[in-house]
């Protein structure tokens, strides 16, 4: 009998998880039939192999309100449920907090629930309102799941002590990434892409909201650009805090030298061109940037956020240890004190954080020789970071007694 699968997420365009899990589907073995259910047919940015099926729940702009989101998961459920009995799947696997909740709600009666894992709950930074609400009802939910998979194996650990999940019940399974189709696409140049010929360009990629901390990277880059006058900062994404960050931008004085370049279905290309990537997250899962970054063999430098950036750069730190307070040189990039998360009104003095950002661009920057073993050392870790071997790890899971 031919084996099926049924994924399940809100939708398949923007965020990391939901290029993973386009990078899964994509690279699933042929004789596996995938069925993907989403809640409606319009957000699709990344490839995927399956059939599409849709809830048909409206664009989700009021997806922040309380009573969409719970309608949303009723509709799942009754969804879930209908398709769980007349398909005969050996898996239903869900991906992201309410698609979740939903897959376990909706039963395990007739085929497997596993469920994936990624957010840090650790981070003080996560929002009140995530840590008083979403988390209390994941530890009810959670654990009736067949298998949890977390991404980062800080997750997991997390997981553990809060959820009481048993060993047996939880693996950690990072992201994959296609490294050869992540290659080619970083030659390919998008259109209208801007080029910063003579220039020293930095890049950041992600989603232009809370979590990502660009605004404690743009004011160290002020820094940065007083003593490095040739270095220009590129932020890659969209989202809410884009006026913000222009404003930010436009205090500083540093309009000729950062460059909001919204969303780009090709980041690769902005990697590739950079001496430097960094990634100044306030918490993360597995953050892709920096992982697709490393692909790219840019050098990179991140906030210690833990949950992600000591697995892909310092792989033989405690993913459980104390957060550093230092500049640390690690195995695969360099690791910098986490920021505050206060977003400044303007030009307010920079918190030391912050200065150590700036400091560890610096670094980089002024030691050609550090550049290029850094350079060498992401070429390195992309090898370790293939997509063959991660879903040759979720069919392990699927297939275990």
């Amino acid at each position: 009998m031919k084996k099926k699968i049924l994924f399940v997420i809100r939708e398949l365009a923007g965020g990391g998880a939901e290029r993973a899990l386009s990078n899964i589907t994509m690279n699933f073995p042929d004789d596996w039939e995938i069925d993907l259910l989403m809640n409606n047919r319009d957000f699709i940015e990344f490839p995927y192999r399956g059939n599409l099926l849709s809830l048909d729940i409206p664009e989700p702009g009021s997806r922040k309100s309380v009573v969409h989101q719970i309608w949303a998961i009723i509709k799942r459920i009754w969804y879930l449920r209908r398709l769980k009995r007349e398909n005969q799947y050996d898996a239903c696997i869900s991906f992201l907090d309410s698609s979740n909740i939903s897959n376990v709600l909706s039963g395990n009666k007739y085929c497997k629930t596993i469920i994936s894992m990624r957010l840090s709950m650790t981070s003080e930074k996560s929002g009140l309102l995530y840590r008083i609400s979403a988390v209390p009802l994941m530890k009810l939910v959670y654990n009736h799941a067949n298998k949890i998979v977390a991404v980062s194996k800080e997750i997991e650990q997390v997981a553990k002590v809060r959820f009481h999940i048993p060993d047996k019940q939880i693996t950690t399974i990072v992201n994959g990434y296609d490294v050869t189709k992540i290659m080619a696409q970083a030659q390919k140049k998008p259109e209208n892409a801007i080029t910063f010929d003579g220039k020293r360009l930095i890049v950041t990629v992600g989603r232009l909201d809370s979590q990502k901390g660009q605004w404690h990277l743009i004011r160290a880059f002020a820094e940065v650009a007083e003593k490095e006058p040739d270095a220009v900062l590129c932020v890659i994404g969209s989202g809410d805090c884009e006026s913000y960050l222009k404003k930010l931008i436009r205090l500083n004085n540093l309009e000729k030298q950062v460059f909001l370049l919204g969303y780009s279905k090709n980041p690769f290309w902005y990697d590739a061109q950079a001496e430097i990537f960094v990634l100044p997250s306030m918490y993360e899962g597995f953050p892709n940037s920096l992982a697709e970054a490393v692909c790219c063999g840019v050098p990179c430098i991140a906030t210690d956020f833990h949950s992600g950036a000591r697995e892909i750069l310092a792989p033989d730190m405690d993913i459980m240890g104390a957060q550093i307070t230092e500049i640390t040189e690690a195995a695969y990039g360099l690791l910098t004190p986490l920021c505050s998360g206060t977003m400044y009104k303007g030009t307010e003095p920079l918190e030391v954080e912050e200065r150590k950002l700036a400091e560890a661009i610096l670094i980089l920057l002024r030691d050609e020789e550090k550049m290029q073993y850094y350079r060498e050392q992401s070429r390195k870790r992309r090898e370790m970071l293939g997509i063959q071997a991660v879903v040759r790890d979720w069919i392990r899971v699927i297939e275990e007694e």
